[in-house]
């Protein structure tokens, strides 16, 4: 399941039935070591976990109320006493499958009590998988001060704000951000000296021209000096290149001459570097013994007498002040240089130096590698890694020491050795990296800025020589020695602390900011979304982020894959990789394939084997966190393009907007496959299975539906696409430094800034406003948890002043405060938002489109282990919808509010046509793997009772059309290449008009007269299972067996409010993704600033393009009136106003309801309304003789009959059945109640 629901279902209930074989006997051991020693034995029931969790939070309230009250009461220093506390942080199988015994004397134990001489003698890095077995002492943690991600229980860290702290701490920050500006966007506009350096550039070039030095260098310096940055982002291919296009000024800092600030420039990039005169002629001196320049520049011999002055009055004898010159004789040099040295003179001093410097550096490009230039870099601050591409403000760069521990252990303890080691350092806007020296191609160390960063600066004390900075985040600790005469280090460190956008609060309590003028895209369905990607990859430069929940190396991004055979995406990730020397990085979950068939494993060594520049990392976190899993959709194009949906790039996501169910039709059996293998899948049926052959096929194409897919992606650029790459780059070196610290194959990854190149404004310059929210934990990045994603929601829907559409894979929440298993609140902000509006008579209303079953394989009707996830996730997600005492449906009819007026809940299905062999000899009985026979002999369900659990995940495409059957998609599916669309219908649509009236606009509908064309149909094989009737398969073997039907499997993870905001990612909407430490997620919000003309209830409105559009999009393909034949013009005004009651009960809910009564009568869809029993379920699907999905009872009807009713069906669009088996307890099998509830919630 893409959301990863059942990921360690089997997993658990394996380990669970292991370790309750196996408590008897330590249950009879427990019990007497209880009698002797009055303790009390817990034996594991089914809410022992829950309960177990309450105490602990109870217990652990108590003693944080004891500390208060012994602070208040005065204890030594007025510090409390230490108070042992039993840790949250155990072996969550070890709480959940055996026995447990505990007392104070358990707590007490040396065996299972960490010590603080015990955490100083650990690696900090290496802390957290040391915690599985152990007990831990929170008071000594906080009092030695260390910065330790101790990881949380299942379910501990779930506590989620209330509706009012999130708004009251959003308005705080709006506040906030309008005073702030971001300083890193424009570094160079403004120094704090003031200096206009394209002033001194100008003029450096217009006085060489007067003053006719036409030096063979000086002229070459010139020509290059405009070459832009290499289109490469990664650093130069040969790092001495960086001194050819590399501009030189200088500027006087004060009036004696002697100090002096070096501007630089390579393309767009700027800095600033201080330096004396004497550090000049040092550099001189060490470049003529060291250097391998040939033939260094001689140092102007002036200067050089004026560098030995200098020189003599910085001997250690003379004092020290400022550079080592005594008071006095600082005075009297400055004294000095006043008198005799005019402003001309200095001038002519300053020139002297910049020809010299702009001479050395010319001459340096031609050295073959940085080492030799190793003094030369350090004083103009540049290393391997210093320039690439978009690297926005460049910071400090130099050696300064770190603090280093080294262990060497022995039998009896660990040995403790600490050092301080000489490093080059690069301080950015965002980040630390730590390189080995100014050679190094590849940083050893990264350390990223995010919320919960700091800075302590401890001031050098009058009698040392160093300055001690530490720097921390949520994962470790970093400590420099800055030295004496360094102090510029400080200076930078304090513009880092006061201006850097990621150490300060953002709206939504988000990691990254809000972005504004944005350019960005919606893409709805897989077709357009992965010729989207197509295209992205074969564009990138430098490097390609990719994160997935499944990745499918064997892809088609493009169809038909006859034709397209390089447009696979493990041979596009290959191409760019070799030919074009793009890095290609890639984070998966790593899933455990007992659970989830995904075999990442295969992924991982399949496209690691393509290349060298393919580089894959697996994660999860199993003793910490065995249930969740990596949940996000990522791919990010040299850090300047991203995209983030709802979309794996893996097997059963490609569709369009047809939403076609089948790869053969019966009118045509000349066209190109479309769903090779395993990309023809229907999860219901079987689910995904030895995914590594990816040309078997797990259902037979001749007889059974292929499940469409509905999803939705966004691409953005610029800023944006940077937080989006700078979220990966954080979950990549978290992995790195957590499983491959020692491997240089696996580098560290750097972000890229925010200044934005004034090539790429106009190319990134859009009209959004964008930002990146996410759900993310100690478990899956190492940071503390975030959950911006549910503050989005929360408050986006609170502030609703029209409508809410959402569409989701999941609707699974509470409307009661006090629920304490399901924790995310949004069904109670929508119901108090619907009760509000009632009471101030207000118009609003809230669609909901979910997939009419949960995506998991099973029947409702039979409570066995293989339906444990279907009816577990249906239960709540009922229990959240219509039943249970707090549903949002009944929260509703409590207060006595007309529900149809306000909120309905839809789904999505489709029919059509399948192409059956001819049955000439004895039929070949489907495999039980295949057609899911039940255990009691039982006939297969229909359409959607057996629902697979698969990969399903989120895709997204444009445009939609009304064409269901096969016969027409075949052509459209030709001229994919070229963009065409079909213009056939195969079935009729119905005509939608306005008409005025004086009172309103009213909606209504007129059938076309429209038929579907007749199919030469050869007859189906007639099927093995017929135990329970006598009748012959000849006797339906007439062509309506062809007929077909499945639901669109609604994957999208999309709200849209009021045509003015879309959120839109990979978060479901359930407590796995919103809590934050759960699954991790990452989403977008956008807020168009772009106003066009529309209406809303009937009155002119102006709303948001980027969100009209893309609601506008999915209600015609919805609605089938795509490819309707009107122009777009007329299509948009049928579904423009959304909240007129025309539109929504003469269009919306018509269609809705009329296509839910046909697919009743034909096909006997389950879930369905009608039936509110199991044994009412047992009666209704009763046909034995037909596959799952096909024509419920084709004995009492006749193909003409078929034809005629599935050709009144317009679009896709059903009711979602609220009360399916609303009188049965869906959750009541033993395997359920032995797995954790949270991991269905």
């Amino acid at each position: 399941m893409s959301n990863p629901i059942a990921d360690n279902v089997e997993y658990f209930i394996q380990s669970e039935q292991t370790a309750i074989t196996n408590n008897n006997t330590i249950a009879t051991s427990s019990t007497q070591n209880s009698n002797n020693n009055n303790n009390t034995t817990t034996n594991f029931h089914r809410h022992s976990y829950h309960t177990l969790l309450r105490q602990q939070q109870e217990e652990q309230s108590r003693l944080q109320q004891q500390r208060q009250q012994q602070q208040m009461n005065g204890g030594p220093n007025g510090n409390s006493q230490q108070v042992e506390e039993e840790s949250l942080f155990h072996s969550f199988f070890r709480r959940m499958s055996v026995n447990m015994t505990r007392n104070e004397q358990e707590d007490n134990s040396n065996d299972d009590t960490i010590t603080e001489e015990f955490l100083a003698e650990q690696d900090q890095d290496q802390l957290s998988p040391m915690f599985t077995q152990y007990y831990y002492d929170i008071e000594a943690l906080r009092q030695s001060q260390k910065k330790i991600i101790l990881p949380k229980m299942l379910g501990e860290d779930d506590n989620l704000p209330s509706m009012e702290e999130i708004s009251k701490e959003n308005a705080r920050i709006a506040h906030l951000a309008e005073k702030r500006s971001n300083y890193f966007e424009h570094p160079f506009e403004s120094t704090s000296l003031g200096i206009p350096w394209e002033h001194y550039f100008h003029q450096e070039q217009q006085q060489k021209q007067q003053q006719q030095q036409q030096q063979n260098n000086i002229e070459v310096i010139s020509k290059v000096s405009t070459t832009p940055l290499p289109i490469d982002g990664r650093p130069i291919a040969k790092p001495c290149d960086i001194f050819g296009p590399l501009k030189v000024a200088i500027a006087d800092l004060d009036e004696s001459g002697t100090l002096y600030l070096i501007g630089l420039q390579y393309g767009d990039i700027q800095w600033t570097v201080k330096r004396s005169i004497s550090e000049f002629y040092d550099l001189w001196v060490m470049l003529k013994f060291r250097s391998t320049i040939d033939s260094p520049p001689s140092f102007p011999s002036k200067l050089q007498n004026l560098a030995n002055a200098i020189a003599i009055r910085r001997a250690p004898n003379n004092g020290g002040l400022g550079f080592g010159i005594h008071e006095q004789q600082h005075n009297n040099l400055m004294i000095h240089f006043s008198t005799h040295d005019d402003y001309t003179r200095g001038e002519k001093r300053r020139l002297e130096l910049v020809q010299y410097l702009q001479e050395l550096v010319y001459k340096s490009k031609y050295c073959q590698d940085l080492s030799g230039l190793s003094d030369l870099c350090e004083f103009l601050e540049i290393s391997g890694i210093s320039i690439v591409r978009d690297m926005g403000w460049k910071g400090k760069e130099g050696y300064l020491e770190q603090k280093v521990i080294t262990r060497s252990k022995s039998m009896m303890r660990s040995i403790r050795r600490n050092g301080w080691v000489k490093l080059w350092f690069i301080l950015r806007e965002s980040y630390v990296a730590i390189c080995k020296d100014t050679s190094s191609l590849i940083p050893t160390d990264v350390m990223l800025f995010e919320k919960d960063f700091s800075i302590e600066i401890e001031e050098r004390k009058h009698f040392s020589n160093y300055s001690i900075v530490t720097l921390s985040n949520s994962q470790r600790k970093m400590q420099i020695r800055v030295q004496k005469g360094s102090e510029e280090w400080l200076d930078y460190f304090h513009i880092i602390k006061k201006n850097s956008p990621w150490l300060v609060q953002n709206r939504y309590a988000s990691y990254a900011p809000e972005r504004e003028n944005v350019k960005a895209k919606w893409f709805v369905d897989g077709h357009d979304y992965f010729e989207a990607v197509a295209e992205a990859i074969l564009s990138a430069k430098s490097d390609i982020f990719i994160e997935d929940w499944w990745l499918s190396p064997q892809l088609y991004l493009r169809r038909p894959p006859k034709g397209n055979e390089d447009y696979r995406i493990d041979r596009l990730l290959k191409r760019k990789a070799s030919l074009d020397n793009v890095k290609v990085y890639i984070v998966i979950y790593k899933s455990v394939n007992a659970a989830v068939p995904l075999d990442s494993g295969h992924t991982k060594h399949w496209l690691q084997g393509a290349h060298p520049n393919i580089v894959v990392l697996r994660h999860a976190n199993r003793t910490v966190s065995p249930f969740w899993a990596h949940h996000e959709k990522i791919l990010v194009i040299d850090q300047r393009l991203a995209f983030v949906g709802g979309l794996d790039l893996c097997f059963g996501r490609y569709d369009t907007h047809n939403h076609d169910l089948t790869d053969y039709a019966p009118d045509d059996d000349t066209s190109p496959e479309i769903f090779p293998g395993q990309d023809y899948s229907n999860p219901r049926i079987q689910d995904f299975i030895n995914v590594s052959d990816y040309r078997l096929n797990t259902v037979n194409k001749r007889r059974i539906a292929r499940m469409p897919w509905h999803d939705i992606h966004i691409g953005m650029v610029g800023h944006p696409a940077r937080d989006i790459a700078r979220h990966f780059i954080q979950r990549w070196n978290f992995i790195k430094r957590r499983d491959a610290k020692d491997r240089s194959d696996i580098p560290y990854l750097l972000p890229k800034g925010d200044l934005i190149s004034p090539s790429d404004i106009k190319k990134f310059n859009g009209t959004c406003k964008v930002q990146i929210i996410r759900s993310i934990s100690p478990w899956s990045m190492g940071t503390q948890r975030e959950y911006s994603i549910y503050n989005a929601y929360m408050e986006c829907i609170r502030n609703a002043q029209h409508y809410i559409y959402i569409e989701n894979q999941f609707f699974i929440t509470t409307t009661n405060g006090k629920d304490k298993l399901i924790r995310n609140n949004i069904g109670e902000v929508i119901v108090n938002r619907i009760i509000r509006a009632h009471k101030e008579k207000q118009k609003f209303r809230v669609i909901i489109v979910i997939p009419t079953a949960p995506g998991f394989e099973g029947d409702f009707s039979n409570p066995d282990r293989r339906s444990m996830t279907l009816r577990s996730v249906a239960h709540y997600q009922y229990m959240s919808i219509s039943r249970g005492g707090h549903s949002v449906l009944e929260k509703l009819k409590q207060a006595e509010i007309p529900i149809e007026e306000y909120i309905g809940f839809y789904s999505l299905r489709n029919w059509g046509k399948i192409k059956s062999t001819p049955n000439t000899a004895t039929p070949t009985p489907l495999s039980s793997s295949i057609i899911n026979v039940k255990e009691d002999g039982s006939p297969p369900d229909s359409a959607t009772t057996m629902t697979g659990r698969n990969s399903l995940d989120n895709s997204h495409i444009m445009s939609n059309g009304s064409h269901l059957g096969r016969s027409n998609s075949i052509k459209r599916t030709n001229s994919m290449n070229n963009n065409n669309k079909s213009k056939k219908q195969s079935r009729g649509l119905s005509v939608m008009t306005i008409k005025n009236t004086s009172n309103s606009s009213r909606i209504g509908a007129t059938s076309s007269t429209t038929t579907i064309e007749e199919f030469n149909v050869q007859p189906p094989p007639p099927q093995q299972q017929q135990q329970r009737r006598s009748t012959k398969a000849e006797e339906i073997d007439d062509g309506k067996m062809d007929y077909v039907t499945e639901q669109v499997y609604i994957h999208s993870k999309l709200m849209i409010v009021d045509d003015k905001t879309v959120i839109c990612g990979s978060a479901n909407i359930n407590d796995r993704s919103q809590l934050g430490g759960r699954d991790s997620e990452i989403a977008t919000i956008i807020e168009d600033q772009s106003l066009v003309d529309s209406r809303m209830n009937g009155l002119p409105y102006q709303a948001s393009k980027f969100a009209l559009t893309l609601r506008m999009q999915l209600f015609k393909e919805h609605l089938g009136i795509l490819n309707s034949g009107h122009d777009r013009k007329y299509q948009d005004s049928l579904v423009m106003d959304p909240l007129h009651d025309g539109f929504y009960y003469n269009v919306w809910t018509k269609t809705a309801k009329d296509n839910t009564k046909i697919y009743h009568d034909i096909f006997h869809c389950v879930p369905d309304d009608t039936i509110p029993t199991f044994d009412k379920h047992r009666h209704f699907v009763f046909d034995s003789i037909k596959s799952p999905g096909h024509i419920a009872n084709p004995n009492n009807t006749t193909e003409e009959h078929i034809k005629t009713e599935l050709n009144k069906i317009r679009g896709h669009l059903v009711t979602f059945p609220t009360e399916y088996l609303c009188r049965e307890k869906v959750k009541n099998s033993l395997v359920q109640e032995l797995v954790p509830s949270i991991v269905f919630t």
